[in-house]
């Protein structure tokens, strides 16, 4: 493959770079070192066209007239200038770029260079009778402007005499590095948003639950795509393992998939992001309308931009921007996105795994608790039992130990339902003894979906006695039949947010898509939010989230204040709050 970089042709000998020069110019250019003058113009004349610098000790060794046309001196066309100054701190020779800079940088250099000289100057020799000036470098930084330079100043030695060399000038190379500066300040800005998302572990977040965690993540996410990456219109896709789906944790701007479409990590029909997920491979969308592999995402958009989360090297979802304007993403934006798409990785990761910490430890204390009360609970009964079954006892002595056997009964079951943990409706059968229609929720049709045969039949025990009008689904795909099945709308739909087919997200937008002003109320087993259907739903008008095992009370608490929130009181559940039986 032929290289389009410039050629750097550098002659050899007395005043040529050192090695350590000539790495640092292999970056840049194509270096050629050639042993001599004749060497250079053979080079030259063989590929005139070639965009070619010369690099000579020896002023005049390589004439002008064997130079072809757009052939440049190097020293004229370094950086933003070059110059020389003398040990008396005068500017001696500057180059043609430097000369045109502005007076104050200008002043600015000599300044700078004089100060380089005495620090150069007061070095002590060496053993090798050389002075540590010999070789040495020295940068500065100064701001103009809006803009930042750096200034790399070199000493040059005398010709050797019977002394140690002296100085004989000072070389400066003047850079305009505010691009680098602008650049490495967006980078420390990445990270300290980077580091602010780790936080999610932190004590003033343990406090929240787990849908309240990733409403706070999910903020801080936005406003950092929008204040360091300008994204406007941007989503995150989390990838389920065993479905192989990116499924939408947040959006912005992008309307999401209609109800029954999905996305997967697949090279074809997938679009970007699908194609990006399975590769692991950033992709630019320069233009849309010349681009097969976009899927529609943002209305009329022109180009995207489409990076993996990775995490461990594994992708465990997509980040895509879009932009109405084609051509709008370079590669600054991809490498901004991709390293913070890793902070938002670990910070998803580390969320669903407090998560599922939290779901399974529930669990297992339930379960230790269960076994520790058994015998205790077990024992009590025996007791019960032989004293019932003595005939000496009292008529009010025997009534005491009837209400002790039904306290202890209730004891027996309140544990074995809560030993159930997201399995159960606690206080459910106290809430059913109570027989009581209430006028607020009298006549009102409310359908429920879990998958959890209890839950649901419990939910529509409660509610029915209660005088609602309750249809009960095994299945999300069942329920969004049934709601765009029925003429009128339902006054309320309430679904689990993870059953076998659809998530409860979906269920929420198919009610919203049969009526917008149709409450939905999401439950949720410990806070345990895979699809993160919570915070999807919040930002659309969710009206409450129940966290498994929820008090039956609380059930009917937040059933009349999605029904009727103008008469809510301040013990209800806030429109897209939760209710926690265990706070």
């Amino acid at each position: 493959m032929t290289s389009t970089r410039t050629r750097l042709i550098v002659l050899k000998g007395a005043g040529a770079p050192d090695a350590e020069m000539i790495g640092a110019l292999r970056k840049t250019y194509e270096v050629v070192e050639v042993e001599d003058i004749d060497s250079a113009r053979a080079l030259i004349a063989e590929s005139p066209d070639l965009p070619t610098l010369c690099l000579i000790s020896q002023a005049g060794a390589l004439s002008r007239a064997s130079v072809p046309r757009g052939t440049l001196s190097i020293l004229q066309h370094i950086g933003e200038g070059v110059g020389v100054i003398d040990p008396s701190g005068d500017l001696i020779w500057a180059s043609s770029k430097f000369k045109r800079q502005p007076r104050e940088i200008r002043e600015q250099f000599v300044e700078l260079g004089r100060e380089a000289y005495e620090w150069f100057r007061r070095l002590g020799p060496e053993q090798n009778g050389e002075r540590d000036q010999i070789g040495q470098r020295q940068q500065f930084g100064f701001d103009f402007g809006q803009k930042t330079f750096e200034l790399e100043v070199t000493p040059v030695a005398a010709e050797a005499g019977d002394g140690a060399p002296e100085i004989a000038a000072i070389i400066g190379v003047l850079w305009d590095v505010t691009a680098n500066r602008q650049l490495q300040n967006k980078l420390d800005a990445i990270d300290a948003a980077g580091s602010e998302l780790m936080k999610i572990e932190s004590a003033t977040i343990a406090k929240m639950n787990m849908a309240e965690r990733l409403k706070w993540l999910e903020e801080k996410i936005v406003h950092y795509v929008h204040e360091l990456l300008n994204f406007d219109n941007f989503e995150i896709r989390l990838l389920n393992k065993e479905t192989k789906q990116l499924e939408l944790v947040i959006a912005v701007g992008l309307a999401p998939l209609k109800i029954g479409e999905a996305m997967y990590a697949d090279r074809e029909g997938n679009g970007i992001s699908g194609y990006v997920a399975v590769t692991g491979e950033s992709y630019i969308c320069p233009d849309t309308r010349d681009d097969p592999l976009y899927r529609e995402g943002l209305d009329n958009a022109r180009s995207a931009l489409t990076v993996p989360l990775f995490l461990h090297d594994q992708v465990i979802g997509v980040f895509n921007a879009e932009s109405y304007t084609a051509n709008v993403f370079d590669e600054n934006d991809r490498r901004f996105a991709e390293i913070f798409g890793r902070y938002v990785a670990i910070a998803m990761n580390i969320l669903d795994l407090m998560v599922v910490e939290r779901y399974t430890t529930n669990e297992q204390l339930a379960d230790n608790v269960i076994r520790e009360l058994n015998d205790p609970l077990h024992d009590l009964s025996d007791r019960i039992d032989s004293l019932t079954n003595r005939e000496d006892l009292p008529k009010e002595v025997r009534a005491e130990i009837t209400a002790l056997r039904e306290v202890a009964e209730n004891m027996r079951n309140r544990v074995v339902s809560c030993a159930q943990g997201p399995r159960t409706i606690l206080g459910a059968e106290q809430e059913l003894r109570r027989h009581e229609i209430d006028p607020q929720l009298q006549g009102k049709r409310v359908i429920v979906a879990d998958d959890e045969a209890t839950i649901r039949e419990t939910i529509s025990s409660i509610l029915s006695q209660k005088g609602c009008d309750v249809i009960i689904c095994a299945t999300g795909g069942e329920t969004i039949k049934e709601i765009e099945r029925e003429s009128e709308p339902f006054d309320l739909v309430i679904s689990d947010i993870r059953m076998p087919d659809r998530n409860g997200y979906e269920v929420f937008r198919a009610a919203k898509a049969k009526c917008e002003e149709t409450p939905v109320i999401l439950m949720t087993g410990f806070g345990y939010d895979p699809h993160h259907s919570i915070v999807r739903s919040s930002q659309e008008g969710l009206s409450t989230f129940l966290f498994k095992p929820f008090q039956a009370s609380q059930l009917v608490e937040a059933v009349g204040a999605a029904l009727h929130p103008e008469t809510e009181t301040e013990s209800s559940a806030e429109p897209g709050s939760s209710k926690d039986a265990r706070n």
